[in-house]
């Protein structure tokens, strides 16, 4: 460590993964959209889908840290201009905040929602973060079932070594109605391309309740800085790339 100085100055920051998770979120469904797009080439289904579950997981991911990066400020650190202290909370949000750390992302999003504007999330936007969080939790935690699948065999392989399938029953009830996800050995981008929009429609409304600017870098196919805040409107399907 360097030695201070004595003209030297501390200064105090509070650091979040927000930013990087949705910026890595944004680059790895761009690259499995790509794949899936380009032309005269097969893509790689297997790469496409581990590209696609990872960056729903890290949407997710960002989504959860930015309201925890915003939490701190509201609840936790008297020094924010944003500090709510307790006194102004009412009784239910002081009760509701004793279990914070033991939240779910929903039930959070909901906390910071009530504390600047007395009201909950939006019911679709709640819907789609709830089914959002259902699938998240399923691929993390690794929900096990069965399909049962007609298949065909294709005369190319050796007998038994490969197949089409024609149909395929999922042992599970696998329900979606808002966002349409499919089941976790089919994700693709086209999935992610739906986590991302859930959460940076989150990301927009986080920003215009708090006031905060949020910020987040992409890479590909080339550097990006792009930024979100309070009442502009962002255009999703650019971020997104989706043309």
């Amino acid at each position: 460590m360097n030695q201070v100085g004595t003209d030297d100055i501390l200064k105090e920051e509070i650091k979040s993964l927000h930013s990087l998770h949705i910026g890595l979120a944004i680059d790895e469904m761009r690259k499995a959209s790509d794949m899936i797009n380009e032309k005269d080439k097969s893509p790689d289904l297997l790469l496409v889908r581990r590209l696609s579950v990872s960056s729903i997981l890290h949407a997710y991911c960002s989504l959860e840290a930015l309201i925890n990066y915003l939490g701190f400020f509201r609840f936790e650190s008297p020094e924010s201009d944003d500090f709510l202290p307790p006194n102004k909370r009412g009784y239910f949000l002081n009760r509701y905040l004793k279990s914070w750390e033991r939240l779910n992302t929903i039930e959070k999003i909901n906390g910071l929602h009530v504390s600047y504007c007395d009201d909950v999330l939006d019911q679709n936007l709640n819907n789609r973060l709830s089914e959002l969080n259902t699938l998240r939790n399923w691929v993390v935690h690794g929900k096990i079932y069965s399909t049962v699948s007609l298949i065909e065999q294709i005369d190319a392989y050796p007998q038994g070594q490969g197949y089409y399938i024609i149909d395929e029953e999922v042992s599970m009830k696998w329900k979606f109605p808002y966002c349409k996800f499919k089941e976790p050995h089919y994700l693709d981008h086209l999935d992610a391309q739906v986590a991302l929009r859930i959460v940076i429609e989150a990301f927009q409304l986080l920003s215009k309740i708090t006031g905060r600017h949020l910020f987040f870098r992409t890479y590909y196919p080339s550097f990006s800085a792009n930024s979100l805040g309070g009442d502009m409107t962002a255009n999703i399907d650019k971020i997104l790339g989706i043309k």
